[in-house]
C-alpha cells in the first residue's frame, strides 16, 4: 500500500487513501485519507470491493495474493505488475479472462484506464 500511494502522489491533483488493518498500523506520509478498519486482514475484502480495477505490484506475499484472489472471486479485473511467471500463470488460469499483465507502471495505468472506460 505504501508504494502504491507513493506512486499515486506523483500524479497531479491526486488523493490517496490508506485502508488500515488496525489503529496501530503506521500511516505512510503518502496517505491523504487514512481509514482505520480494525478488521485486520479482512480489510483486503474492503480494498477489493471498493476498487474498480486492482493493480497488484509484486505478488510476493500472502496478503497481496489474497487481494488478487478476492478481486477475481468478486469479478474485478486485476492488473499484475512485476510478478513471477508462476504467479502470472496461476492467476491467469483462475482469472476467467479478468487478469491482465503489465510490463511497466505506465502500461498498468493504460490497461486500467481502458478497463474503466470500456
Amino acid at each position: 500500500m505504501k508504494a502504491a500511494n507513493e506512486g499515486a502522489k506523483q500524479a497531479k491533483d491526486s488523493l490517496t487513501i490508506g485502508i488500515l488493518p488496525n489503529r496501530e498500523a503506521k500511516i505512510s506520509d503518502a496517505v491523504d485519507v487514512a481509514i482505520v478498519t480494525d478488521t485486520g486482514q479482512a480489510r483486503n475484502n474492503i480494498i477489493v470491493l471498493t476498487a474498480d480495477v486492482v493493480i497488484a505490484c509484486g505478488v510476493d506475499g500472502a496478503g497481496t495474493a489474497s487481494e488478487v484472489s478476492l478481486a477475481i472471486k468478486n469479478g474485478n479485473h486485476v492488473v499484475l505488475l512485476d510478478v513471477s511467471d508462476e504467479a502470472k500463470q496461476f492467476f491467469a488460469r483462475i482469472g476467467d479472462g479478468r487478469v491482465h499483465i503489465a510490463d511497466s507502471a505506465q502500461q498498468a495505468i493504460e490497461i486500467t484506464e481502458r478497463l474503466i472506460t470500456s
